[in-house]
Order: structure tokens, then C-alpha cells, then sequence
């Protein structure tokens, strides 16, 4: 609950959403599917900003790629056919497991999970780690713009110091968002090119259950041309953990024959020396690394055996 909660705003448009959340003499923030926000005890938090009107719940194709509204569910990401059919299904699965409880994915939202990062605990952010998404920001700000013009003999127009309301819309990288997203910015969507020819992809993780948080989650993105390893990502994500991708490992992979399983496991083991899990009462970072070894692996055979069989069969339908 929000114990100082003094003003619940409405909104159908997203500049008027901005509008509330700079205001500087009242903490206001926004709120999406709210099965984080309303379980916290926050007292200095006095107004929200309910986001459901502003049309940002949709999946669209375009020639950029897949576009995914910040207020779409996490169910409607798992249950939507285009995302079955895009990069393997990987995202809807991802979002699948995002939440043991279908009530919860039904509120949970995709910018929510953005803007929350770690603390989502979501699969999701993993498998975004890999598909290189890129995160729409928008900002309503205030610009300063001089007019004037001419010189002391022969002045121009007489506006020295016009200031207009303006917006502000950028694109980040969903690995720097963290980083880069400033105060009051509100995530509009997500986007995410489509993949070369020869593609594979894969989730592995790990849980005291089925349907428990990832105590480790592995996914792997791999492109495959002629039978050698093109373009890999892997990252590895988990409770607690912000997605780690694992440079070294991928360098090491690519234009690397693919049928090398040999070279596949001393390729992951290399690459494990930049992977740095936390340590929490749920398992020890000794735990994670060895789960992570595994887990590497299996998803970067199973993404490169999708791969190279969609090249082999790309390569026979142009002869």
C-alpha cells in the first residue's frame, strides 16, 4: 500500500502523463500493472499516474522489426501468435516465465519490467539481453530557443526568449536503460530487428520448480552462414541479477565451425571468467557458475543446431 497517497490521476494522453510526473513539489509516479508498485510501503509517494488509456498495449510488425507497446501484458506477450512465430518463440516463452501465476502476468506489464530491472525477477530481461532490443523513451521537457536575429544597426526580430513545451522521444539500448534512462522519462515500447537468414535461438534455466524464479536462465541467439558460427550472443540472467552478456565467450565462438562440440565447451568455459553471479540466500555464486557452465552450453547447441539446419535449408532453396 502507499500510505501517503493523496492524488490518483487518469490519463488518455502521454503528454499530459509527463506533465504530472515532472511536477516537482509532488512525488507522482506512474503506474502500469501495479503488482509491484502497490506492494510497497512508500511514503513519500503521493500521486500516481494510471497509464492504462494511453493505447500503448499492442505487438505490431513493421519493416524495422517487432514493436511492443510498454502496456502490454506479459500474458498477452505469452499468448500472441506473432511472438510465437518471432526469433523461435523466444520472447513469449520468456514472458511465460516471467510470472508463475497467470493473474499476475494478466497485470504485469512490459515497460513495468523494464523500469523495475532486477527486482522483476523476470525471464523476460534475459531474453531481451540477446536481441539487442532497443527501448523507446519519451521525455516532455521545456526548450529555450532564441530568436533574435540581425545585428545593433540593423536588429531583427525582437523574440530574445521564446520557451515552448516540446517532447522528447530517443531510442536507448535495453542493455544501457539502466544506465541512461533519466528521471520522469515514461517507456513507450520496445523494438527489435529481425534476425539474419541462418537463426537459432534457445531459453535454458534453472528453479527449485517448474514454474519457481530462475535461479539461473541462459539464452542464446545464434546465427549460422556456411556452417560457421556468424553472429552468437548469450547472456545469462536469473533472481536478483541484472543479465550478464558474455563478450568473450561470443568473440570466441564466431566463424567457428558449428559442428565443433569440442570447441563449444572450451569456448563456454573461457567465457565463463567474465560472468560474476551474486551471491543470495537462494544459491552461492559457485552454484550459479557451475549451473551457468551447463546452461551455456546446452542453449548455445541447441540455438546453433536450429541454426545451421536454417541455413542448410536457405542455402538448398536458392540452388
Amino acid at each position: 500500500m502507499l500510505p501517503n497517497l493523496l492524488e490518483y490521476h487518469w490519463v488518455e494522453d502521454v503528454d499530459d502523463a509527463l506533465i504530472l510526473l515532472s511536477r516537482p513539489d509532488i512525488k507522482t509516479v506512474p503506474l502500469a500493472g501495479g503488482t509491484h508498485l502497490l506492494g510497497q510501503n512508500d511514503e513519500s509517494i503521493q500521486a500516481v499516474v494510471d497509464l492504462r488509456d494511453l493505447g500503448l498495449a499492442y505487438i505490431s510488425e513493421d519493416q524495422r522489426g517487432i514493436r511492443i507497446g510498454s502496456m502490454t501484458t506479459l500474458q498477452s506477450m505469452a499468448e500472441a501468435p506473432l511472438l510465437k512465430s518471432f526469433l523461435g518463440g523466444l520472447l513469449a516463452q520468456a514472458a511465460q516465465y516471467s510470472a508463475p501465476s497467470p493473474l499476475i502476468r494478466n497485470a504485469a506489464t512490459l515497460g513495468g519490467t523494464l523500469a523495475l530491472g532486477a527486482s522483476s525477477q523476470a525471464d523476460l530481461l534475459t531474453a531481451l539481453a540477446v536481441v539487442d532490443a532497443e527501448v523507446v523513451l519519451r521525455s516532455g521537457q521545456k526548450t529555450q530557443v532564441d530568436l533574435r536575429g540581425g545585428t545593433p544597426e540593423r536588429p531583427g526580430l525582437a523574440l530574445s526568449g521564446v520557451t515552448y513545451k516540446g517532447k522528447l522521444e530517443r531510442r536507448v539500448p535495453y542493455h544501457r536503460l539502466s544506465l541512461e534512462r533519466r528521471p520522469q522519462e515514461l517507456i513507450i515500447e520496445v523494438q527489435i530487428a529481425p534476425p539474419g537468414r541462418g537463426w537459432g535461438t534457445a531459453l535454458e534455466r534453472v528453479g527449485r520448480s517448474a514454474v519457481d524464479t530462475a535461479l539461473l536462465t541462459a539464452a542464446a541467439l545464434v546465427e549460422v552462414e556456411n556452417g560457421r558460427y556468424r553472429n552468437v550472443r548469450l547472456a545469462l540472467g536469473g533472481v536478483n541479477m541484472e543479465p550478464q552478456r558474455l563478450p568473450t565467450l561470443e568473440r570466441r565462438l564466431e566463424g567457428q565451425p558449428v559442428q565443433d562440440l569440442r570447441l563449444l565447451a572450451t569456448a563456454v568455459q573461457a567465457g565463463l571468467a567474465d560472468f560474476r553471479p551474486p551471491a543470495d540466500f537462494r544459491a552461492s555464486p559457485g552454484y550459479r557458475r557451475v549451473c551457468g557452465a551447463n546452461l551455456a552450453y546446452r542453449a548455445l547447441e541447441e540455438a546453433a543446431n536450429i541454426a545451421r539446419w536454417r541455413d542448410i535449408t536457405s542455402s538448398e532453396g536458392r540452388a
